[in-house]
C-alpha cells in the first residue's frame, strides 16, 4: 500500500487514486475537507522546539563532557583513545596504575603523645636552664 504514513494519519483504510482527466496520466487523490483538516492540525501539533531545546541542551553537555575529559588526560599525562570511550578506559587504567603505585607521599604517625625533643618538656621547657635549676633547688631543698 502506497502512502501508509498519510493514510494512518487521516485515519482511513486506504487513499483511493482516481485516475487522470483529458490526458492527465498522473492519478490524483480527492481529499474531503474533513480530511485536510485533520492534516492541518497533524502538522500544528508538530512543535519540535522542545526537541530542538533538548538537542540544544544535549549538544551543550557533550561537549563540556568532552572539554572536561580532554582536561583530565592532559592532567595524568595519557593519550586520548580512538573516541570517548577509549580514552575514559586508558584514564582508569592511569588512575589503576596510581592506586597501586607505592610511590607517595607519607605523613608522619601521630600517636597523641608528644615526644621530648632535644631534652626539652613539651617541646619548650629545658630543665637544664638556670632559673629551671634554681626552682628545683629551692622545691627540693638541694
Amino acid at each position: 500500500m502506497k502512502f501508509k504514513k498519510l493514510t494512518a494519519l487521516l485515519g482511513l483504510s486506504q487513499i483511493t487514486l482516481n485516475a487522470g482527466f483529458f490526458g492527465n496520466k498522473k492519478s490524483f487523490a480527492k481529499l474531503d475537507e474533513d480530511q485536510l483538516q485533520t492534516i492541518e492540525e497533524a502538522l500544528e501539533e508538530k512543535d519540535t522546539s522542545d526537541l530542538e531545546q533538548q538537542l540544544s541542551d544535549s549538544q551543550a553537555t557533550i561537549k563540556n563532557v568532552e572539554n572536561a575529559l580532554e582536561q583530565a588526560l592532559n592532567i595524568a599525562g595519557v593519550e586520548a583513545g580512538a573516541d570517548m570511550i577509549a580514552s575514559i578506559v586508558a584514564l582508569g587504567e592511569k588512575c589503576k596504575e596510581y592506586g597501586k603505585s607505592t610511590n607517595r607521599h607519607t605523613f608522619a604517625e601521630n600517636t597523641g603523645v608528644d615526644e621530648e625533643a632535644d631534652g626539652l618538656i613539651e617541646g619548650y621547657l629545658d630543665p637544664n636552664d638556670e632559673h629551671n635549676q634554681l626552682l628545683k633547688q629551692i622545691t627540693h631543698g638541694k
